[in-house]
């Protein structure tokens, strides 16, 4: 029998009904298995539905493998383009490890929030956008699309000795792999006690974490992606940004 103090939603099935596949298995014979209840959570619409984490899942997985591809065609035919959908195959690598590491170490806590799609604010989203266009830009005005009233009658002094693509690019993937493994590594270690949420109160379960990596910094997970970040601009090239 269902829980007769949940709440329930019209015209949605909050019970999975164990006893009619009972019955079909066994013929039509009367069955004593209770239905399995189902929290209106997981539910389509709930914060934890199931619905809506395989289709975030399957649009991240869609657009890491989608942009793979791209970022191999466009850098083996020479396009320095590549770093665009590099870059969108990085993002969607990351945001499915969110969840990921959160599901496996944090269960009570996973969610389709835990994605960190939306969750971060207009100011996440905004930062990635610029940097993006940022790419862009500087690929459209240095190309041959570049219209003659926008070259500049002058060259920009370089305050810094000039480094060589491959050594930025490289750079930029070491810091994004080590930025990766140390925030995923601290979500690892603390397990219940990592929350994406910053916390004001504590909670009567918590307990600090001291072991593993935050043996040498407290906060890893920011230490994690503030390098992953920062890796993210060598890869684009965006000295501006960065």
């Amino acid at each position: 029998m269902s829980d007769s103090s949940a709440p329930s939603s019209p015209g949605v099935m909050h019970e999975f009904p164990r006893d009619r596949i009972e019955r079909h298995i066994n013929g039509n014979g009367h069955s004593n298995v209770p239905p399995m209840y189902i929290p209106p959570p997981y539910l389509p619409g709930g914060k934890r539905a199931l619905s809506g984490i395989s289709i975030r899942a399957f649009i991240l997985g869609t657009a890491l493998g989608v942009s793979t591809i791209l970022t191999i065609e466009l850098a083996y035919w020479d396009n320095g383009l590549w770093r665009a959908p590099c870059f969108v195959a990085v993002l969607a690598l990351f945001h499915y490890l969110e969840f990921d590491m959160t599901a496996r170490y944090n269960p009570a806590d996973a969610s389709i929030s835990s994605f960190l799609l939306s969750s971060n604010g207009i100011g996440y989203a905004a930062a990635h956008t610029s940097a993006m266009l940022e790419l862009l830009t500087r690929y459209w005005l240095y190309s041959s699309y570049t219209p003659a009233w926008l070259a500049l009658p002058f060259q920009i002094p370089r305050l810094l000795p000039s480094l060589p693509t491959s050594v930025v690019v490289g750079s930029g993937f070491v810091l994004m792999l080590v930025g990766q493994l140390v925030r995923s590594a601290a979500m690892r270690t603390a397990k219940a006690n990592f929350n994406h949420v910053i916390q004001w109160t504590k909670r009567a379960d918590h307990t600090l974490v001291t072991d593993g990596v935050y043996a040498f910094s407290r906060h890893p997970s920011y230490f994690g992606f503030f390098w992953w970040g920062l890796g993210t601009q060598l890869l684009l090239g965006n000295r501006n940004y960065t």
